[in-house]
């Protein structure tokens, strides 16, 4: 195919400025066969030889509809072998994953959908997962945010890029244009039944909010709410990096403990919307969801003449003030209840690693760096590295990291058969407070390496291993 419309040219420029992906990488694209995904199929096919790209097409079917679902299957898989793409399609469980989770329909379908792309994106190693949401879709969710309460950076709204490495190419195209783009070309497309249904919260949005707004308030609110939300998304970047810059000068990490430091004098120095940012980010980075109560008592603490003061924040962070220095830190590591912080319990938290990518586990102010690699790495960089390498022969992704729990066993690498982990930590001098902050990583259910500590024996790597995961523990 070749660059023939100005959506076409559109898509191009839009991909070239998110820089995906390398000539020669992969697309993976999400398609359900309504209006948006069909034509965001169509307009990568067009641009694909341009950018010299390969192109993989995925269905996920959520379950929810199986009278229509089959049909949207067979609509999608013709139109990537018609386009010579790739073609992926698997079932996702949504209405029993949101019982037994506590969410919403949507909520679990949305969940569930990416985390079957990205499985799908790290078995296939492509550079980017592509998604169809349009200008349209933008001023939903940004209504739909302010419904439910945000910030500046929840009014900024979908990324057109974010660091799973997912892309939205059409947030700046409505679905008018869409459809006249397939209706132009001849392309067929399946309607979905349950857009029309009341149910949800993005459909009532969609179907009676934002119609009786541009009708009774202004015509051109869709419009006004994109252009909000590009405001907003430029003066976060502005904030983002004017706050990055004070905090560099005012936050610093001693080698000796897992804490922060930040430098109150320095801090008082720099307007007080970026002193709000640099705490905020420090409540991040330690993984507390930040709220303006705290802010406001630790720049209360920050701004306290002399030394001493102390707070006690969620999740067992604490924070003393010494000198002109509040210490940021888990004395008794991250816990969910506020007793008192010696007596805490353990760590309860559960991540899924649904693919490759950068991980975030906030539990530990820590970040998963999993790779898949085409080689095993030498003998030499095995025994030196700062990373877990596990043989992927038996493996598969989703994986979860937790926190050690209550009689589990694994098997140590070279170890003579199973151990409980308490033991193996214990054996290891790992303080009896410090054991939660231990990453377990587990596939079905079996534990496969204590991160940063050790492998399980099956997992090592051989001679014969063609790909490898590789798992790094980074700092936040």
């Amino acid at each position: 195919m070749s660059i023939t419309h100005p959506l076409e040219e559109h898509t191009l420029r839009q991909i070239r400025e998110l820089a995906v992906p390398a000539a020669g990488g992969l697309l993976l694209a999400g398609v359900s066969g309504g209006v948006d995904s069909v034509a965001l199929l169509h307009l990568l096919a067009a641009v694909a030889g341009e950018l010299k790209f390969g192109l993989c097409v995925v269905y996920v079917d959520h379950g929810l509809r199986p009278d229509e679902s089959s049909a949207e299957a067979e609509l999608v898989e013709r139109l990537a072998a018609r386009l010579g793409a790739v073609f992926r399609t698997g079932r996702v469980a949504v209405r029993e994953y949101a019982e037994a989770r506590g969410l919403s329909i949507e909520a679990a379908a949305r969940t569930l959908r990416y985390r079957f792309l990205a499985e799908t994106a790290g078995e296939l190693e492509a550079a980017a997962i592509v998604v169809a949401h349009t200008a349209d879709d933008q001023a939903e969710e940004i209504l739909l945010r302010l419904i439910r309460g945000t910030g500046r950076s929840g009014l900024a709204g979908m990324a057109p890029l974010n660091y799973r490495r997912v892309i939205r190419p059409l947030l700046g195209v409505t679905k008018a244009r869409l459809l006249d783009y397939l209706r132009e070309r001849n392309i067929a497309f399946l309607e979905d039944s349950s857009n029309a249904e009341r149910d949800f919260l993005r459909n009532r949005v969609r179907l009676d909010l934002l119609p009786y707004l541009e009708k009774h308030f202004n015509p051109a609110i869709r419009l006004n709410l994109l252009r909000t939300a590009e405001i907003f998304r430029s003066e976060d970047e502005l904030l983002d990096d004017l706050s990055g810059e004070l905090y560099r000068r005012t936050v610093s990490a001693p080698e000796e403990a897992e804490i922060l430091r930040l430098d109150s004098g320095i801090l008082a120095a720099g307007h007080q919307a970026l002193q709000r940012r640099v705490v905020e980010m420090v409540l991040v980075e330690f993984g507390v969801q930040p709220s303006f109560q705290h802010i406001d008592k630790l720049l209360e603490l920050a701004a306290k003449e002399g030394a001493g003061g102390e707070l006690h924040l969620p999740e067992g962070l604490r924070v003393v003030k010494r000198g002109p220095l509040l210490e940021f830190s888990y004395p008794a590591g991250r816990q969910r209840h506020r007793a008192g912080l010696a007596r805490c319990g353990e760590l309860s938290y559960e991540k899924v690693i649904e693919g490759v990518g950068r991980w975030p586990v906030e539990e530990l102010g820590r970040t998963l760096l999993v790779e898949v690699l085409e080689q095993a790495p030498g003998p030499g960089e095995l025994i030196q590295a700062e990373a877990d390498y596990l043989d992927m022969a038996e493996l598969s992704f989703p994986f979860k990291v937790r926190a050690p729990r209550p009689g589990d066993r694994f098997h140590p690498l070279g170890g003579p058969g199973s151990r409980k982990v308490a033991d193996f930590l214990s054996d290891r001098k790992v303080a009896r407070e410090k054991r939660g902050r231990v990453p377990v990583l587990t596939c079905g259910g079996e534990i496969v390496a204590l991160l940063g500590m050790r492998i399980a024996h099956r997992c090592r790597v051989l001679d014969s291993s063609r790909k490898v995961l590789k798992v790094t523990v980074l700092p936040r």
